[in-house]
């Protein structure tokens, strides 16, 4: 993912597809000096590297100290210096790789980048939303209660009282270059339990891989609603209509709070996501306005350990 350094403010910016450069306060990168013009120059990828325009600028644009010609698309590479308006305003392009989904807050504060299409908003810790890409290659933005919005590029949208704006380089794939990621589906998940079950290991086999997910507090929830998709089907109900479980129920079975069993969620999505599993969000499955969830495989694998 590409990034610029300021280092006279160690500041480090996540860039955006097309990054626009100025005064202005709609640009990306907002720097507030007089030299600088209000839409100074522009910073794009363009499929395989990414290029510096001059828009037109009053004081000029520098690549490694060299004045741009204006309109001029010129290649970069990382390591190189850009400067706008006066060559102290520099900053140094750090990474020249790809850009990666992001959601940027419009009140100011740098931007959440989605890394391995899956992004908990605002926060692991206060977790109200995930942005995530779906199966189907679309990103998605889904509340507490399971309700989801379809975002495109540039589509504004609010988590609690913050606003938004989706950034999604559209001509990119969902990885970053030389990350692996292996279908969630079809996968089988096996829970190896104490008998206590104090412990619970997990390991998720996609084709002839074994990921080895270790044993989390949280892999109690998975435990849970695998024990209730299996019973499902041994009492004959189709897979469609398995293992669905309302939260209020789950809660009470878990006793625990409606937060505490959101933020178990988001981290088991970002779990599986971390661990190279594609399509890790629908580990677990949510239906909209009913407040019911369940696991989202149905091959399961319970042994003791």
């Amino acid at each position: 993912m590409a990034a610029l350094f300021d280092p006279r403010n160690q500041r480090t910016l996540a860039v955006e597809p097309e990054l626009i450069i100025g005064r202005a306060w709609s640009c990306g990168l907002r720097l507030d000096r007089p030299y600088v013009s209000a839409c100074h120059a522009a910073l794009r990828w363009a499929g395989s590297h990414w290029e510096l325009r001059d828009l037109g600028s009053r004081n000029g644009t520098f690549l490694n100290g060299a004045a741009l010609q204006p309109g001029r698309e010129y290649p970069l590479v990382r390591g190189v210096e850009l400067a706008f308006g006066h060559r102290s305003e520099c900053w140094r392009l750090t990474d020249d790789g790809p850009p990666q989904a992001m959601a940027i807050p419009l009140d100011g504060g740098d931007p959440l980048v989605v890394e391995k299409d899956v992004l908990v908003m605002p926060s692991d810790q206060t977790p109200e939303a995930s942005l995530y890409r779906d199966s189907d290659g679309t990103w998605k933005l889904e509340d507490l209660e399971g309700n989801f919005t379809v975002l495109e590029n540039n589509k504004m949208f609010q988590v609690g009282a913050r606003p938004f704006r989706f950034s999604c380089p559209e001509s990119v794939g969902s990885t970053s270059a030389g990350s692996v990621l292996h279908p969630f589906r079809p996968v089988t998940l096996r829970f190896s339990v104490s008998p206590d079950e104090e412990h619970v290991e997990l390991s998720a086999i996609s084709g002839d891989r074994t990921f080895e997910l270790g044993s989390r507090t949280h892999n109690y929830l998975l435990l849970t609603l695998a024990r209730a998709r299996l019973e499902d089907v041994r009492a004959g109900i189709a897979e469609a209509s398995s293992g669905w479980i309302y939260q209020d129920d789950l809660l009470r079975g878990l006793d625990t709070t409606s937060t505490q069993l959101n933020i178990d969620i988001f981290r088991i999505r970002q779990h599986f996501a971390k661990a190279g599993l594609q399509d890790a969000f629908s580990v677990i499955e949510r239906r909209p306005r009913t407040r019911q969830l369940r696991i989202g495989t149905g091959s399961l694998e319970i042994v003791r350990l």
